[in-house]
């Protein structure tokens, strides 16, 4: 049975593992546990060993993830409007994003282990890029999985520049869509 404690504990440690591994793949449980504000043995009580930490932890991201896009109401507003929440909400998990996409391992073992059933039928985005151009918003001369696939790529490096020094957080999703419009705005 889990108590409130327990479920706050666990969350702190698979948010402190996402965050942590994301920016350092080689990161120690003990540095997670740290970053946790937990101790070793604490952690090691939730998870044994880093494989379980590492399912656990992407299993948690994916979540997130979820319920940042469900929160985005992509199917809501105007395409642009949308399209901004989207980015809001995919650069509000910026550490869960950089945790599971930051590694070739966690795309071919990890995630396939957490997410066994993980579907990509019903994507909000595309959805959203296909409501766009049929509206006329978006480019209708590229796929919209192109223009997905330019959404996460602008994203990723827009993340990867905040661990850089390069770009402010705060600046992260005005750039990212600005950059987005200019490159999918209709003519």
């Amino acid at each position: 049975m889990s108590s409130p404690t327990r479920n706050r504990t666990e969350r702190a440690i698979l948010e402190a593992a996402a965050s942590v591994l994301a920016r350092d793949r080689a990161a120690t449980l003990p540095q997670i546990a740290q970053a946790a504000q937990v101790g070793r043995t604490t952690l090691h009580r939730y998870f044994p060993d880093r494989e379980k930490l590492l399912i656990a932890a992407a299993e948690r991201a994916l979540e997130a993830m979820d319920e940042a896009m469900m929160q985005a109401g992509a199917d809501q507003g105007t395409p642009r409007e949308a399209m901004h929440r989207v980015v809001a909400a995919l650069c509000s998990t910026s550490d869960q994003i950089m945790f599971l996409w930051g590694d070739k391992c966690m795309l071919t073992e990890v995630i396939p282990r957490a997410a066994p059933h993980l579907s990509t039928d019903q994507d909000p985005v595309i959805d959203l890029i296909r409501r766009g151009q049929a509206a006329g918003d978006f480019d209708v001369e590229v796929g919209a999985e192109w223009i997905q696939q330019v959404l996460w790529g602008i994203c990723y490096t827009a993340f990867e520049q905040v661990e850089a020094g390069t770009l402010a957080k705060h600046e992260v999703v005005p750039t990212v869509i600005r950059t987005l419009e200019r490159g999918i705005a209709a003519d």
